[in-house]
């Protein structure tokens, strides 16, 4: 068994295929307007599903802000984690932790998506 794809609840997917798109994952429609997919470079899949498709799979259903799990996403070298962090801000997305060099060997930050979640950058020093 391995991990295949991860879906996000989106409030607004232009914002967040913008937001994946500048960490490097290109978000598409697949299938439906109201459902896209996008591959990493491991191969994992980023799928992007839409209120209201959610609402139309279940009536009762409710976004809440962020989900308690944290996507990482590995930079080649710490200047990578730096200039990411830098496009991210650029592109009007909330920086939660700037670059530090943690105590563990690496180069760390985190950032929010669209919708709440975090998104934590990192390179071993």
């Amino acid at each position: 068994m391995s991990l295949d794809a991860i879906g996000i609840i989106s409030s607004n997917l232009d914002k967040s295929v913008k937001f994946y798109a500048i960490i490097g994952v290109e978000i598409k429609e697949a299938g439906s307007p109201d459902h896209l997919e996008g591959k990493t470079p491991s191969g994992v899949r980023i799928m992007l599903d839409s209120v209201e498709l959610m609402k139309k799979i279940n009536p009762n259903f409710k976004k809440g802000s962020g989900t308690g799990i944290v996507l990482g996403f590995v930079q080649k070298t710490p200047e990578k984690v730096d200039e990411l962090v830098l496009r991210i801000s650029e592109g009007g997305f909330k920086v939660l932790k700037d670059p530090w060099d943690a105590f563990w060997g690496q180069r760390y930050a985190s950032v929010l998506d669209p919708d709440g979640n975090q998104i934590d950058i990192f390179a071993e020093i």
